[in-house]
């Protein structure tokens, strides 16, 4: 054992003298580490071992110390504690079990090769260095915070402001929509203490009036001792004792400047006289959770509002790209699809189709039997025509009147005839009569297409021309016939 008078650790135990002095510094309440320069070894008493969690029965070497993290309390930089016997430092931070201490360092030389420091825990910095960065910590993850965090860190910051506060319980209730019931959202329980969250739910504000009487007034409910409230809060009373409440502190949250919900504190085991600085501390947290539940509000409001922008765009978009009568593409998006259509097969060295279709005698149809029985068809005809186009780039679109577009990209001559039988007989399984058709008694189509390979120089309106004198040629041909162009 080190010897603080300057005799060799060996010897010093065996010397009554040097017993009676570690007996002294065994029951102090300080650290005390003695370095004994020329046997390079330490003695500490027992709330040093303690409070380094050092468990040698005897002098230790330098390795001894190399789980204990300091930090210098003016700089933050990390210490040991060999450097701390050549410093002139005089405060440093323990981190010891996700806590924070600090310690009043004093140095003394007991001679030339012996020195000796004592540490001393600073409780009333402590605590407040405690809180101060809690309070920067629940700051920092609640200043930017996203909705599926939110829950986890007001959780964090209720135990923390819980246990600074020496509460059982700790809470945040919020308004519901209606603004006339409370629901307990969170809430921290000490060990042993019994949650209330679940039955605290949808609670009228009618039943609590004397505590949202004063809540409104002040935001602020301080209560050190239930039994001595008036007597017009006995329905508060009775809650309070249903919940095994003996002292109890709330603070309001306010959002322009309407009172939407409080966070609070229970003490259940003991009373509690709360101080000036429980009420600085929970209201502090209280501004903190406020700004964040504000934050959230706002994302809320902000993505519900791009949500409608995006939704009315859709709509807008829709609507001008959208025949009104069959819902299916209009002029418009059919012009647009097939130029971009022609560029990217032109790319890519592939064919586009295109085939325009008209309804067989369809003025007749409409003369005779109605231009609502007329739209009704028209929408019928454009849903077969619709079903056939599975593909994601086949596009159908009403060209005008009784007209049909169908672009089929990456489509041969080959394809798109298979293609154009298969819509005809689409077509003449909806069975829709027209007894005026010179064709059958019921509605058919003529088909008339045209395949290309595009290139750079490849001209749209050329594409619909020669779809169209396709079309021309079915129709000369008798209708509902299916002729390419040639």
């Amino acid at each position: 054992m080190a010897d603080p008078a300057g005799i060799s650790a060996e010897k010093s135990v065996s010397h009554d003298s040097d017993k009676t002095i570690w007996q002294v510094f065994n029951l102090i309440n300080l650290a005390v580490i003695v370095y004994d320069d020329k046997n390079q070894n330490y003695t500490l008493n027992q709330h040093a071992k303690t409070l380094l969690k050092i468990e040698d029965e005897s002098a230790v070497k330098k390795g001894a110390f190399s789980n204990v993290v300091l930090r210098d309390f003016s700089n933050d930089e990390v210490v040991s504690i060999e450097q701390l016997f050549s410093s002139n430092i005089t405060t440093v931070l323990l981190d010891s079990e996700s806590t924070l201490q600090l310690l009043n360092i004093d140095h003394s030389i007991i001679d030339g090769s012996i020195s000796m420091l004592t540490l001393e825990q600073d409780h009333t910095l402590t605590e407040q260095y405690n809180f101060d960065h809690i309070i920067s910590k629940i700051s920092t993850k609640l200043i930017d915070i996203q909705n599926d965090n939110i829950d986890q860190q007001i959780n964090f910051a209720l135990k923390a402001i819980g246990t600074v506060l020496k509460a059982d319980r700790s809470y945040l209730f919020e308004f519901n929509t209606d603004n006339e019931t409370i629901t307990n959202t969170h809430e921290w329980v000490n060990k042993g203490i019994v949650a209330c969250k679940d039955r605290l739910q949808n609670i009228p504000k009618v039943e609590l009036p004397y505590f949202f009487e004063v809540m409104n007034e002040n935001h602020l409910f301080q209560v050190n001792d239930i039994e001595l409230l008036p007597t017009k809060a006995d329905a508060e009373k009775a809650e309070f004792k249903e919940q095994s409440i003996q002292s109890v502190l709330c603070i309001g949250l306010r959002f322009d400047e309407e009172l939407v919900g409080f966070i609070g504190c229970d003490c259940v085991k003991t009373k509690r006289n709360w101080s000036k600085i429980d009420l600085i501390r929970i209201k502090l947290v209280g501004e903190i959770i406020n700004n964040a539940l504000k934050n959230i509000n706002y994302k809320k409001k902000l993505q519900l509002t791009q949500k409608q922008l995006i939704n009315a765009n859709t709509k807008l978009n829709k609507l001008a790209n959208t025949d009104a009568l069959t819902d299916i593409a209009n002029r418009r998006f059919f012009d647009s699809t097939l130029n971009s259509e022609i560029k990217r097969c032109a790319r890519h060295n592939q064919p586009i189709s295109l085939i325009m279709c008209d309804i067989d005698f369809f003025k007749r149809y409409n003369d005779n039997y109605g231009h609502q029985k007329g739209d009704d068809t028209l929408k019928q005809v454009a849903r077969a025509l619709k079903s056939v186009c599975k593909r994601e780039g086949d596009i159908v679109a009403r060209y005008g009147g009784e007209e049909f577009t169908i672009i089929l990209p990456a489509s041969n001559k080959e394809q798109c005839q298979k293609f154009a039988v298969l819509i005809q007989q689409k077509i003449k399984a909806l069975n829709i009569p027209h007894e005026f058709s010179s064709v059958t008694p019921h509605i058919t189509m003529s088909f008339g297409y045209f395949t290309t390979y595009p290139n750079a120089n490849t001209n749209m309106q050329t594409i619909i021309k020669n779809a169209d004198i396709a079309l021309y040629k079915a129709k000369k041909a008798g209708r509902d016939q299916i002729c390419s162009f040639e």
